[in-house]
């Protein structure tokens, strides 16, 4: 498979399955990210300049978007999935765990964490409009 040294992304590997990029990146959790860039509408595989800025709003919004998650889902496990052990949006957001962040040519993004159990295995992804607006956080899987 086809890989670059991108300077904002670094190395990269092309992934002609799923005509992505595929990288890593670690932002604020000790554990990196895996890093898909989307560049399906372009024959020479180009990454657009919406992707990196999307890159770029979205990097510093590990934090942010842990705590969306939390708030939009924190009632639903405690509700449904608990067995009783209620936790808190603060606790539920820590529990998170990196899994990948995809990104879009035209910018929208998509943070994926692992659930660390709280949903039995199910993963978490939390969508982000290409204006970077939260658009939902989902129980995925």
């Amino acid at each position: 498979m086809p890989s670059i040294a991108d300077p904002d992304f670094g190395d990269l590997v092309w992934n002609p399955e799923l005509d992505w990029w595929e990288g890593s990146v670690k932002l604020d959790s000790p554990q990196p990210f895996v890093l898909y860039l989307f560049s399906r509408d372009d024959p020479d595989r180009q990454i657009t300049a919406e992707a990196r800025n999307a890159f770029r709003r979205v990097a510093g919004m590990e934090g942010t978007a842990r705590a969306y998650a939390a708030l939009q889902l924190t009632a639903s496990y405690n509700r449904e999935w608990s067995d009783g052990k209620i936790v808190t949006e603060p606790e539920f957001a820590r529990r998170l765990i990196p899994a990948s962040i995809e990104i879009h040519e035209q910018g929208y993004a998509e943070f994926h964490f692992k659930d660390a159990g709280l949903f039995s295995g199910h993963g978490i992804g939390v969508r982000i409009k290409a204006d970077g607006s939260f658009q939902e956080a989902v129980m995925e899987g």
